[in-house]
């Protein structure tokens, strides 16, 4: 029989739920372990696991954490959300955080429209290390438009619906996924109401352009860029949300238009737009008269939208520089809060010019010291995404890491960062008919909806900068405790 995988060593629990679903799969032939890996392979693909035409990767078992683990990762998840919302709200009142920051003026433009009825991060995925020695390291935050809600649920379905142990009353085990569509359901519900309570209010446009006070099947459209790679996942959102009583849709930014003050997709009013057309999509010159469609019905209150852009705050990679630095201390609630940031955030500057305090607290030339310490660092631009342009200096020639030092210091547009050793472990995989456990880098997301803790996906990769457009694999995450 194979090992039961890495991270389940140590465990008691773990390491027995990983030996009787090894187990059961050892009990299969040849053939019938490469029968199983072709249902299960057909049924994701039935099911819309598929991103850019192509199945998703995943491995034979979802990723398996205890309770105590799940409760660090919920409790840090929900303190960072809280921070990270009060800094996306404090942006349009704090000069000094908008300057440092200092996002182009179209992006400042879109945040400080009016009205924001709600918090302005109603969705966000924090993506972290799980660490050896049991801690988390939230590297990068996610908050325009993270993928992998409708994927993940569904690959969930999937294997449970294929492997006994993770149902099995004989085992003594309890195993739980949380169901991250029903906690966006949930808050698109929660956004779509107040925002009819407001626009049909006196202070609101919705009277004077036909909205009603109350709508038992308000339309949601999941809106994007044509041609995205994740349409089957839209699918998979879209027959959520009309299972849960709306009427559901996705579009792409070229669909849309104003008619009589509404903002519509395909000629039909909308209600809620769900968001995944990123900020630079909306902005892009070249883009669609339906961007402006959609700004405009934003600024002007005709329509509610998940996620806001000032969530565009959170998702800058250069605020992971800002939330434990004592000019923006104030933006802190309590103890509690400054020790979520402390313990959970790696060291993280804006790659600037001059002096800086470094990792020790000493104070020094930041160019200097990423120059020399290349090893340790890691260099991102600040807003770019999927994994592009991320630099490892364990990985980048010293000739390399020098000249990328020199051309983007002192521009604010990229970070500099502590280099964490990416963290692996053993997945199973059915190859050839084997039963195999191959080495994968992971990291863990966390989704907060809602403001909110709202699940788990698990991403897996044989490189170390772990995406799953780049051909990253998917993994739902579960909790394992004793029935």
């Amino acid at each position: 029989m194979n090992p039961p995988p890495p991270e389940a060593a140590g465990n008691d629990l773990l390491d027995a739920f990983a030996r009787r679903h090894f187990g059961n799969l050892d009990e299969l032939s040849g053939n019938g372990l490469s029968e199983l890996a072709d249902r299960i392979r057909a049924w994701m693909v039935d099911h819309d696991v598929v991103f850019a035409g192509a199945p998703i990767p995943f491995a034979m078992a979802p990723h398996c954490l205890d309770a105590p683990t799940m409760d660090r990762v919920r409790h840090a998840v929900e303190v960072l959300t809280r921070v990270l919302d009060r800094f996306c709200s404090a942006y349009r009142t704090d000069p000094a955080l908008a300057h440092t920051l200092g996002l182009p003026p179209a992006e400042d433009d879109l945040i400080r429209i009016e009205p924001t009825l709600d918090d302005p991060l109603q969705l966000c995925r924090l993506d972290a290390f799980l660490m050896p020695d049991g801690s988390v390291q939230f590297l990068e935050f996610n908050a325009e438009s993270p993928a992998g809600i409708g994927y993940t649920d569904v690959m969930f379905d999937g294997l449970y619906e294929h492997f006994d142990a993770l149902h099995d009353p004989s085992s003594g085990m309890k195993v739980t996924y949380e169901r991250i569509t029903g906690h966006l359901i949930d808050t698109v519900r929660e956004v779509e109401a107040r925002w009819r309570e407001w626009t049909t209010g006196p202070e609101g446009p919705g009277r004077a352009i036909g909205i009603p006070e109350r709508c038992d099947r308000p339309r949601a459209v999941l809106v994007d860029t044509a041609g995205s790679p994740s349409v089957p996942e839209f699918e998979i959102i879209c027959r959520a949300l009309a299972a849960a009583g709306f009427d559901a849709a996705h579009a792409s930014l070229d669909d849309l238009q104003r008619i009589d003050g509404r903002l519509c997709a395909h000629g039909t009013p909308i209600d809620v737009v769900y968001r995944r057309a990123l900020v630079e999509d909306v902005l892009d010159p070249h883009a669609s008269p339906g961007a402006s469609a959609l700004i405009a019905a934003v600024r002007e209150g005709a329509v509610a939208m998940l996620n806001p852009f000032p969530a565009r705050v959170a998702n800058n990679k250069k605020l992971l520089a800002l939330i434990g630095a004592p000019e923006f201390a104030h933006l802190l609630a309590d103890d509690e809060e400054r020790r979520v940031v402390q313990e959970s955030i790696p060291w993280t500057r804006i790659l600037a010019t001059g002096g800086t305090s470094l990792p020790d607290g000493t104070a020094g030339d930041l160019p200097a010291f990423v120059s020399a310490n290349r090893e340790g660092l890691v260099l991102k631009p600040a807003s770019d995404y999927g994994g592009h342009n991320v630099h490892l200096g364990v990985n980048t020639p010293q000739h390399q890491w020098d000249a990328i030092v020199f051309a983007h210091a002192g521009t604010g547009d990229w970070i500099v960062q502590q280099y964490l050793d990416v963290p692996s472990g053993t997945f199973p995989a059915i190859v050839d008919g084997r039963l195999v456990v191959r080495e994968r880098h992971f990291n863990i997301n966390p989704f907060a909806i809602g403001g909110r803790y709202a699940g788990m996906i698990t991403r897996t990769s044989s490189e170390p900068v772990i995406n799953v457009s780049a051909g990253g694999g998917l993994l739902p995450c579960v909790c394992v405790e004793p029935a």
